[in-house]
């Protein structure tokens, strides 16, 4: 999704938000032919996002994964415990709508920090930089964003080899990540990004339950303190990868293996990821890394690409002492 793409998205949306504090005892659940649905207080029922029943099911820990099996299997059954176990809580809960849908059950102290006084405040920020947004992703549960700016721009290996700085922007109005600015390097000559959350800065979604321009003028100066500070690190990180490329590698096929082993990565990843390390042109840490970076860009899901990206910058984040053991415990197992 492109910047505009995305501010019409979420401006369409504003007028369709909704949040209540209520106490358990103001919920009631009931059922349809379209499933579970929450009534507020006896107003009209609202039907029930994904992402939001899994926060019912961690918040009635008594139901489990059972609770997805009730779902799918006896609706009716579900709404019954769901009841039963609301009623016996006795607190309260922040709920977020989005016109006819509940999509988030949220601690009463929870903070608002939606996505598109984010964006805005972002913004704002990155015309300093003349930095542009590159790629835009919104789902249920989250917002990335994806940042890169070309007055920071480097080399690793040799002059050829163009690092453009950057940030990854995420943030989640419903309670399942927390706000995260985390510096994105672009690589120009295979135009694959990492993210390195070694440098990742947050602001977690908890306050008081009652917003003020005050608490929310503190969001907004934090982030862009964030963005200014992680661009003025892109030096410290350009050199951490430099110094990634004198950490050599004896078996760069099994040390791949072991990553993703420990990552818990599938075979046709693995393949992409010896496919594209045949593009690197030295046995190193640096260049383990950049074949899982690039082949995030076979990924039909973002979430799985971005996944890979992040992956890449954990590997170039280890000390070179346990890199170096993961190469040697993998030998001695061979």
């Amino acid at each position: 999704m492109r910047l505009q793409g995305l501010i019409d998205e979420l401006e369409g949306q504003r007028p369709l938000k909704w949040d209540r504090k209520v106490n358990t005892s103001q919920i009631e659940v009931v059922t349809n032919e379209g499933g579970a649905r929450f009534k507020i207080n006896g107003d009209s029922h609202f039907s029930i996002t994904n992402p939001c029943h899994s926060q019912i099911a961690e918040r009635l820990e008594r139901l489990g994964k059972y609770y997805h099996k009730m779902e799918t299997e006896a609706p009716e059954l579900l709404v019954e415990n769901i009841n039963t176990w609301l009623k016996k809580a006795d607190k309260d809960f922040f709920i977020r709508g989005l016109g006819e849908s509940v999509r988030a059950l949220l601690s009463d102290r929870y903070r608002v920090i939606d996505h598109l006084d984010i964006l805005y405040c972002a913004l704002n920020e990155l015309q300093v930089h003349e930095a542009e947004v590159e790629e835009c992703y919104l789902s249920e549960i989250e917002l990335n964003i994806k940042v890169k700016s070309n007055r920071l721009r480097d080399f690793i290996r040799h002059r050829d080899d163009i690092i453009v700085g950057g940030l990854l922007l995420t943030n989640s109005e419903t309670g399942h990540k927390a706000l995260r600015i985390e510096p994105r390097l672009f690589r120009v000559q295979c135009t694959n990004g990492m993210v390195i959350e070694q440098f990742m800065t947050r602001q977690i979604h908890l306050g008081n339950g009652n917003n003020g321009d005050e608490a929310d003028e503190d969001v907004y100066l934090s982030i862009r303190r964030s963005i200014r500070e992680l661009f003025g690190r892109f030096g410290e990180i350009i050199q951490a990868l430099r110094e990634s490329t004198e950490i050599k590698v004896r078996s760069p096929q099994k040390v791949i293996n072991n990553v993703v082993e420990h990552y818990h990565l599938s075979e046709a990843q693995k393949e992409n990821i010896l496919i594209a390390y045949g593009a690197e042109p030295e046995a190193d840490m640096y260049g383990i890394a950049n074949a899982v970076t690039r082949a995030a860009q076979t990924e039909e899901r973002w979430e799985d690409s971005l996944e890979l990206e992040r992956i890449g910058g954990k590997l170039i984040s280890l000390p070179a002492q346990d890199f170096r053991r993961l190469d040697e415990a993998i030998r001695m197992a061979a």
